[in-house]
């Protein structure tokens, strides 16, 4: 396929950025990607004019977009925008359309659907310009300054030119904060990081590194970080808070979030998605100690108890460490949500029951099950065809945070249609077990929990200070 080159060498005089985000009521009017690059384009003095549309809204319409974006036209304009599976339609829908009015700035495109397509990228958005793989933030910035229409930017590749299928360096630690900067202001829901990237491969996952060698650091900079958590206590408005570290107990900062949240009393909800193989004393006495303040929530993703679907997906577990962690959890009464996958390879519906009766069993309060996405780049949509794993996006199930219209797997050579929708009715009572299992829970364990609790440091422990007191 040929495509036509357009003219880049003129420096255009302002930057579009576009935003499709899938929103619930509370969430602030721009997303924290979004908001990252308008913090670091506006480091660098580049002019922009940043629109986000919540794409779940019903008044939501891609025509609105198109003609924001064509109002600029004649303003020499370059358009950005992050490519996202929830709204791939929304999205080639919009690029057709400016490219049937002959839209006559650059399109550029990021996110994680380009990110990790790396090959022929214009067989799937054959209207776009410049892709940038990989964070953005600095590629973009480096793209606008230029005076070349072209330069050679890692992580940047040009629509027609040979693609190395590389992601853009970026250095995490050098990164303005947009909520330090006053882009985000405070309210009473934010989205927070302190790192980025995931330091595991899970096969389904697009958290997972699309370059082996771009993240030697994950972490932003300490002192930014630490600035951010002073401004939120800082400003007591801020009561609840998910944190969208993929792992946020991993690197060297984390306790020393926790202790500053501690030291200035914070008073809301915070949500933090951990490994739950990772989870130290210290960390769970931290958890403990912030708990008399605020509500913590520990989010686990622990997607399946059998070491057969777990190798497959590439996502093993310590389920003796599991165990451990659940019952520590639950006698400390720290909120806890463990996150299942249904429809993965290998799973059947015999043992995704036992997946969730496994939950159940260890007192965990609430439970998710979702169903298993083959996301464009990770090893498992290369797989599927050898895994025979058939996917629809004709489905409608009542799951918190399920996204319609995107594919999911819904049977395998282990599982029939019919297994997936007993499964996916499964998922959907789960909101019933959550609701009764609410609240304060009682820390009594039950002869199942105390056989394995007797096996371990922890009972013990717990039994010779009772003893002292």
């Amino acid at each position: 396929m040929l495509f036509k080159l357009k003219e880049l060498t003129k420096k255009s005089n302002k930057l579009l950025l576009l935003s499709f985000d899938w929103t619930r009521p509370k969430d602030p009017p721009m997303s924290l990607g979004q908001a990252s690059l308008v913090a670091k384009l506006h480091q660098e003095n580049i002019p922009v004019i940043d629109k986000s549309w919540a794409v779940n809204s019903k008044q939501f319409r891609v025509e609105d977009a198109f003609r924001f974006v064509m109002a600029y036209a004649g303003e020499k304009v370059d358009l950005a925008m992050g490519a996202y599976v929830w709204h791939e339609p929304h999205t080639q829908a919009l690029l057709a359309a400016l490219k049937r009015e002959n839209f006559p700035g650059r399109i550029i495109l990021g996110g994680p659907q380009v990110t990790y397509t790396k090959q022929n990228l214009e067989s799937y958005y054959p209207q776009a310009d410049i892709f940038i793989r990989g964070y953005g933030e600095d590629a973009l910035a480096r793209l606008f300054l230029s005076t070349s229409g072209r330069p050679p930017i890692a992580g940047v590749h040009y629509a027609g030119e040979p693609d190395l299928g590389l992601s853009a360096n970026i250095a995490l630690d050098q990164l303005p904060s947009p909520y330090l900067t006053g882009i985000i202001k405070p309210q009473p829901f934010i989205r927070w990081e302190t790192q980025r990237g995931c330091p595991f491969q899970c096969a389904f996952c697009q958290h997972r590194e699309s370059d082996s060698n771009v993240m030697k650091r994950r972490q932003l900079g300490y002192a930014r970080v630490m600035e951010e958590t002073q401004w939120i206590l800082d400003n007591p408005i801020i009561q609840d808070i998910a944190v969208l570290d993929p792992v946020f107990n991993s690197g060297p900062h984390y306790m020393a979030i926790l202790r500053q949240l501690i030291a200035g009393g914070y008073s809301g909800k915070i949500a933090l998605q951990c490994r739950i193989e990772m989870v130290k004393d210290e960390f769970l006495e931290a958890i403990s100690i912030l708990n008399q303040t605020a509500k913590v929530v520990l989010e686990f993703g622990l997607q399946t108890i059998h070491s057969n679907e777990a190798k497959i997906i590439q996502r093993p577990n310590n389920m003796q460490k599991v165990k451990q962690v659940l019952l520590e959890t639950r006698a400390r009464n720290i909120a806890t949500e463990v996150s299942l996958i249904f429809g993965l390879p290998g799973q059947t519906l015999s043992s995704f029951k036992e997946s969730i009766a496994f939950c159940k069993d260890y007192g965990v309060p609430t439970i998710y099950a979702y169903p298993l996405m083959l996301l464009r780049g990770t090893p498992l949509h290369a797989a599927k065809e050898s895994l025979q794993l058939v996917e629809s996006s004709d489905i409608d199930l009542q799951i918190d945070r399920l996204q319609q219209g995107i594919p999911h797997v819904i049977s395998s050579p282990t599982f029939s249609y019919e297994d997936w929708c007993a499964m996916a009715e499964m998922a959907e009572t789960l909101d019933q077990y959550n609701a009764k299992a609410g609240g304060v829970r009682d820390k009594k364990a039950s002869p199942k929990m105390r056989a394995t609790l007797e096996s371990t440091f922890l009972w013990q422990a717990r039994e010779q200070q009772k003893n002292l007191q």
